[in-house]
């Protein structure tokens, strides 16, 4: 499934983003935070996703959105 950005939001001033999907999960990120530790992923029911392969889906989804809208 091709996963999209839907929705975006900046928090303490841009200090953390919460984007949400078209399948209804999220992704927070922290910009200040190191790479490993910047994304967090959540699933449609708020539970965190483990697996590498939907997380690398639910980043690009990210990274695409960033790349449209020319977000740093």
């Amino acid at each position: 499934m091709y996963l999209c950005v839907s929705g975006c939001e900046y928090l303490d001033n841009g200090s953390r983003r919460i984007y949400h999907l078209n399948n209804t999960s999220m992704v927070v990120e922290c910009p200040a935070l190191p790479g490993k530790l910047r994304f967090r992923f959540y699933d449609g029911h708020n539970r965190t996703v483990y697996t590498n392969q939907a997380k690398a889906a639910m980043r690009s989804a990210v990274e695409r959105h960033k790349k449209q809208r020319g977000i740093r």
